[in-house]
């Protein structure tokens, strides 16, 4: 019958026992008045043990949810089980009282609101429901013990007007449940929408990388981290070699499927701590987090040689690739670390293409 709320904060489950526990010592306030009035048929033992028998449950109802044992419920506030709890609690208060019946059902009332917020529309119906039978029960076991304690006519009459009361209750409830759901709805597509505006905004769409931008931030993350810890890194600027002539000759659909079977077999090949970004065309940097030079070079290593044995898109192409890469210096610059990639790029390209050119740090 209820929402589903896993990531509800802490703080607003607190918050919602807060005014339950704030509800049930008013209620509880006006039953020891009653009491102390001599408007229930009742002793002090047998108020007494019904006061404690309400507070030790609401108590611990109120330690599971502050525990956070109820976050595996659909409802970590327990919504629905403090509402019944309470009802229960308010129907026996009816059925021992004498002149406060017709007022206490108004705390019938004050239980519902609780819910507005957490259960559906039907969740509202069900415990409209309940509390109608609670009620019900409470006035046949007052006839069958007391039968002189009511008269049919005007019980009748005040049954009639908390059931009017109660439904109109149930109505304003699914408003509520039916605007909280379409908030809801629009909140999760302003959140989808959102996501999507960031992965445009530092990924590549046609490979889904990530795109320049991205890289540049991380490479400062990754640059101040070394400074800081001295951990090392290496960049990488990877190129298709030749790549122009597979635009001209097969058309830029099949480049582009060149591209993304590329762009797939360099996310494979590092690890998740690894990044690997589109800088641009069909240039490529890999930052390779953690590791010293060699390391590196047997991974763009490998990368060249499966890129020289794949064949590329439904025209089975083959192709190459030259790399550039190089170890991260103390205190320079992203921009400088690349340009060092990109330079020795280059020099593979000259070289004679389908190559590695690396320099080390102290180079």
């Amino acid at each position: 019958m209820e929402q589903q709320y896993p990531n509800e904060p802490k703080q607003d489950m607190l918050r919602r026992t807060l005014f339950a526990t704030i509800g049930a010592m008013l209620y509880t306030l006006l039953v020891v008045a009653g009491y102390f009035l001599d408007y229930f048929r009742l002793d002090g033992l047998v108020i007494s043990l019904l006061l404690s028998g309400f507070w030790i449950g609401h108590i611990l109802l109120l330690a599971y949810v502050i525990s956070g044992r109820s976050r595996d419920f659909a409802d970590p506030s327990l919504t629905i089980v403090h509402m019944v709890w309470a009802i229960i609690f308010v129907s026996l208060t009816i059925y021992f009282a004498v002149e406060m019946r017709s007022a206490l059902i108004l705390a019938y009332l004050s239980v519902l609101p609780f819910g507005a917020f957490r259960l559906k529309w039907q969740g509202f119906f069900g415990i409209t429901l309940f509390t109608l039978a609670c009620y019900i029960i409470a006035l046949f076991a007052l006839q069958q013990q007391h039968p002189g304690r009511w008269i049919l006519e005007v019980e009748i009459f005040i049954g009639l007007a908390f059931f009017i009361a109660m439904m109109g209750y149930s109505v304003l409830g699914r408003e509520f449940s039916a605007l909280r759901e379409k908030l809801s709805d629009k909140n999760q597509q302003l959140e989808l929408a959102l996501r999507k505006i960031e992965e445009l905004a530092i990924t590549d769409e046609l490979t889904g990388l990530y795109n320049r931008r991205y890289l540049m931030q991380m490479l400062e993350q990754q640059r101040a981290l070394s400074n800081r810890e001295g951990t090392p890194f290496v960049v990488a600027f990877i190129d298709l070699d030749n790549f122009k002539t597979v635009n001209d000759e097969h058309g830029h659909l099949v480049g582009d499927q060149v591209l993304k079977q590329f762009s797939i077999l360099l996310q494979e090949s590092v690890r998740e701590v690894d990044l690997v970004s589109r800088y641009g065309g069909e240039e490529f940097v890999l930052l390779l987090n953690g590791v010293e030079l060699d390391t590196a070079q047997l991974v763009v290593e490998r990368i060249r040689s499966l890129v020289e044995r794949m064949r590329f898109s439904d025209q089975q192409l083959s192709l190459t690739t030259s790399i550039g890469i190089t170890q991260y210096r103390d205190t320079e610059s992203a921009e400088d670390i690349i340009r060092r990639a990109d330079e020795l790029l280059f020099k593979a390209k000259n070289n004679g293409r389908n190559r590695v050119e690396s320099v080390a740090q102290a180079d």
